[in-house]
């Protein structure tokens, strides 16, 4: 390399990482707006799925508590705690020995992640596509959506998936989620080194990609399924085109499979063994129709058809480059829908979390896209070159502006995007959650609303009846139960059954300035007091009472 190709790639580099911090940076922006809104009340630093997120923070507490196999303390099924998750079992240590806030390290986590994924990103990049088309993809990469900001009266499933899906898309998953940033580093990071074996016929590429894939298995376990599955298409395509099997590059892929395969493995276990965490996997994310993922993915795939159609004009299609994206891409789009077809011949494959697998096409669909803007403005002067991408770039972008906005909205409403929860809670909302940390103990079972109780396992420790959608069993009759348990109008005998079957030791009850919230009458639970159970705590919105055990003999 020259030394004016050496200062070129250094300036390339320089820009490219003052992109990735700016997108970054640019991403804690929204979370301070909501700390500005807070008022006084309690802010949890969650702009979306606020119930998924809480989630991932009670394991972090329970790595904090010193566990670390962890238990689902979204419900109070007897269970055997046997799973765990490195990621979070590493903050959760970290906030143990540290003392930091776990919201601290959750969102430095979701920043300092998401720059190492871009920047590998940027690495991969600089060996796949010609030097012109590696910013425009790193842009495409950080920026772009699809066409679902034309269809955002209908904030449903049956939208374009730039309008609900997080972890289709780089800069929603940067901005809402370090679980989808920790997971798409390593599957960059996997087919980095995949590729770096294959290039330079290195065992040592291949072996650190077992590793990454090893991690990947147990942190985010459904994204192997893309790893796994374009890496084996893109062996499949070389051996096709050329006509024959490169041994050593199969076996150099089959020893990082074999690395990473320990942790599929025990999750497939797991899931054979642990009914509770059988029901977590079960939980069905259908994959969506067709054309809402063309829809939410068209300016790339728009741009993604510009270069392959360039490429196939200039007899440039069995580069592997691009013979490589364009299977990584059609496997990233097209896995989620295997469970599907298999189902369709009689064959259940345990893969309920269809949509999810979706997770990473959006990378190979901007480096094709990137490939595609420069393939088209290359012989341009290079100021209308670079104002044509610029706009190209421009257009991409309004379905993430208009996801912060609805953020922004929800935010001054004080409503979460799941319609249950509230963005903010009351400052004695949360000395009541306080109260139970300190004084309660983590086998403790708390029986209250599921809106309220999603807060109690990462915050207070406790596990709770009903807390989570997905986490729970049977959480739709669950809710109602609880809601009728609050409910003025209900008899104490339906009370009673619902405390022998939870298994309660304690009950959260809210003040009638509530009521708006719950939509019934609630019960005053101090005015009437629930035989077997005393008042421990109350203040202006909150009442907890401690369950007597066994209740009284004779109960209705």
């Amino acid at each position: 390399m020259t030394t004016g190709q050496a200062d070129t790639t250094h300036t390339t580099d320089r820009k490219a990482l003052l992109l990735i911090l700016a997108v970054v940076l640019f991403t804690l922006l929204p979370y301070l707006f909501g700390a500005w809104l807070a008022l006084g009340r309690k802010y949890f630093w969650i702009n979306h799925n606020i119930d998924d997120n809480c989630v991932y923070l009670a394991w972090i507490r329970q790595a904090w508590e010193g566990r670390f196999l962890f238990e689902n303390r979204f419900t109070s099924d007897p269970q055997r705690g046997l799973s765990t998750n490195l990621f979070f079992w590493v903050l959760g240590t970290l906030a143990r020995w540290t003392h930091l806030p776990m919201l601290l390290l959750f969102h430095l986590a979701r920043m300092g992640l998401g720059v190492l994924w871009l920047w590998t990103f940027w690495l991969f990049l600089k060996r796949l596509l010609p030097e012109g088309a590696r910013l425009p993809a790193l842009w495409l990469a950080c920026v772009s959506s699809g066409l679902g900001w034309l269809f955002w009266r209908d904030v449903g499933i049956i939208a374009p998936i730039d309008v609900w899906q997080v972890e289709a898309f780089t800069f929603l998953s940067l901005y809402l989620n370090p679980l989808f940033v920790v997971g798409s580093l390593l599957m960059t990071a996997c087919l980095y080194d995949l590729w770096r074996a294959q290039e330079l016929r290195e065992w040592k590429y291949a072996v650190r990609a077992g590793i990454w894939a090893l991690l990947l298995g147990n942190i985010h376990s459904y994204d192997v399924v893309q790893v796994a599955g374009a890496w084996l298409a893109f062996l499949a395509a070389l051996t096709v085109l050329h006509r024959r099997i490169d041994r050593k590059l199969w076996l150099m892929s089959a020893t990082a499979g074999l690395i990473g395969l320990p942790s599929v493995l025990y999750q497939y276990w797991l899931y054979q063994v642990d009914p509770i965490f059988r029901h977590r996997a079960d939980v069905l994310t259908a994959a969506p129709a067709v054309w809402h993922v063309l829809a939410g993915y068209a300016p790339v795939i728009m741009l993604s058809l510009v270069a392959a159609s360039i490429l196939v004009r200039e007899k440039r299609y069995r580069e592997h480059p691009f013979v490589f994206l364009l299977v990584w891409a059609l496997a990233g789009v097209g896995l989620q829908y295997l469970p599907r077809i298999f189902g369709a011949v009689g064959i259940d494959l345990p893969m309920k979390f269809e949509r999810k697998l979706v997770m990473g096409a959006h990378l190979p669909l901007c480096a094709l896209g990137g490939w595609g803007l420069w393939l088209m403005v290359r012989h341009l002067p290079p100021k209308r070159a670079l104002f044509a991408m610029a706009v190209v770039i421009a257009l991409t972008v309004p379905s993430n502006i208009r996801w912060l906005i609805r953020d922004g909205h929800n935010l001054i409403r004080n409503m979460a995007n799941t319609g249950m929860h509230r963005a903010y809670m009351e400052a004695e909302e949360w000395e009541a959650i306080h109260w139970l940390a300190q004084n309660t103990r983590p086998e403790d079972v708390v029986l209250t609303f599921p809106s309220f109780a999603v807060f109690i396992p990462p915050f207070a420790g406790n596990r709770v009846y009903a807390g989570h959608w997905g986490e729970t069993p049977q959480f739709a009759d669950r809710l109602r139960e609880t809601l009728r348990f609050l409910d003025a109008r209900r008899a104490d005998s339906e009370r009673y059954d619902l405390l022998r079957r939870s298994r309660a030791d304690y009950i959260i009850a809210f003040s009638s300035e509530m009521e708006g919230w719950f939509g019934v009458p609630l019960r005053d639970f101090v005015a009437q007091p629930l035989a077997g159970t005393e008042v421990v705590f109350r203040n202006r919105m909150v009442l907890i009472l401690k369950v007597l055990s066994p209740p009284p003999a004779g109960s209705p």
